[in-house]
């Protein structure tokens, strides 16, 4: 079974700007009051110095100082509640980058259902027909608990398994834990179902639709995904056009993103930068063409959970006019989180330092709106062995992209 990078295997180590850390930056569990203070201090110390969206995303850092430190206040709080404040407090930067990481041995898994945060509700936004949840429905609690505390607390305080997806969005480490487990989910027209946890862990696949080809990736997570991916569009080198399906792919590794599109373009693609709080630039990203070019139109199929490195490959998609993008807003994610260390044993904490642009200025931090906009997603999702699952049927976002292409002939 492929297994995740443990700690190095961060955004942070990825580009090789910092080295990854020996031991902790504070100390251990149980958490005393001076390891505490000083978890907090580094956290609020970091993001002063690098967090990169408090204008544009219009965050009163002020706020989130006073939140995270109020967790030290209170000396009643257990660990776990204590962690959870921390969570809270990261929470008001609305970045999916910025965030603790939690680290277990157990392999994790999560149900068959997505969710999200929309409007202060959780919403059930795709679900396979045997979770007996319908899209749209709204969610009152997860396993007792009030399910928007649950899910603003998930986008930061994320539980990571040894083995399995990268889990970066709410809906994933919402539902998540141990694979075989069970997790209660309550709506507000008083369902109430259980839900067995899953594995996780999802290969690219590729199928042959008539003459069009599927490229399915769920994660650029995995060190050797690029070369499962050459060896995937090579046997799609023939078809007369692609569809390549990033829904709810959170990302991984921009090398391998930039080296797919390096199969899409025959000439060395533009540049991004990447951009300090200051506007220094620090470095550029590079997507040069490699090896035989993929020659036919391509559709990218993206919605809210195409996130950090799927959010910038469907940027870099539309900024080259490669092809279009089929589906719903992309979750954003343009960031580098190169500063990062591990706090205590098994909580490593991250921040958001480089903002990922064009070269003039744009990112997509916010998310990006597809070519062509489809509101309404499948109701149906692939869970564990996702090629052995694939169905074209109720996917109306494959089925506009098919459309799309025959247009084309």
């Amino acid at each position: 079974m492929r297994r995740l990078l443990v700690a190095c295997a961060l955004w942070a180590c990825v580009f090789s700007l910092t080295s990854c850390q020996a031991g902790t930056a504070c100390g251990s569990f149980p958490l005393d009051d001076d390891t505490r203070r000083c978890m907090v201090s580094t956290i609020d110390e970091l993001v002063h110095t690098h967090y990169p969206f408090a204008a544009q995303k219009d965050v009163d850092l002020e706020l989130f100082s006073k939140t995270l430190w109020s967790a030290v206040d209170d000396s009643e709080l257990d660990d776990e509640t204590f962690l959870t404040r921390l969570a809270n407090a990261l929470a008001l930067l609305s970045d999916g980058h910025t965030r603790l990481e939690r680290y277990q041995l157990r392999e994790a898994g999560v149900p068959p259902v997505r969710l999200a945060l929309r409007g202060g509700q959780v919403v059930v936004r795709q679900a396979s027909g045997e979770a007996g949840l319908r899209a749209g429905a709204v969610v009152d609690t997860i396993d007792g608990e009030p399910a928007a505390e649950v899910m603003r607390r998930a986008v930061t305080l994320v539980r990571r398994g040894e083995a399995g997806e990268v889990m970066l969005r709410g809906s994933e480490s919402a539902l998540a834990g141990e694979v075989g487990t069970r997790v209660r989910v309550t709506t507000a027209s008083g369902e109430s179902v259980e839900l067995r946890r899953e594995a996780v862990l999802h290969e690219p696949f590729a199928r042959r639709l008539g003459d069009v080809g599927y490229l399915r990736i769920k994660t650029f997570g995995f060190i050797d995904d690029l070369d499962r991916l050459d060896v995937l569009v090579n046997e799609l080198l023939d078809t007369r056009a692609l569809i390549i399906d990033l829904r709810d792919n959170g990302g991984g590794f921009p090398s391998v993103s930039d080296g797919l599109f390096g199969r899409l373009v025959g000439e060395d693609a533009r540049a991004f930068e990447l951009v300090d709080r200051q506007g220094r630039v620090y470095r550029r990203m590079e997507a040069p063409a490699r090896g035989r070019t993929y020659q036919g139109p391509v559709v990218v199929l993206v919605n809210e959970g195409t996130f950090s490195a799927s959010n910038y490959f469907a940027h870099r998609m539309v900024e080259e006019g490669r092809g279009v993008l089929i589906g719903g807003r992309t979750g954003g994610g343009a960031a580098s989180p190169d500063r990062g260390l591990m706090l205590v044993d098994g909580l490593w904490f991250q921040v958001s330092t480089y903002v990922v642009q064009t070269l003039t200025g744009e990112n997509t931090e916010d998310g990006l709106e597809p070519t062509i906009v489809l509101p309404v997603e499948r109701e149906t999702l692939e869970a564990g062995d996702g090629a052995r699952r694939f169905s074209v049927e109720g996917d109306p976002q494959l089925e506009r992209a098919r459309r799309y292409l025959e247009g084309l002939r």
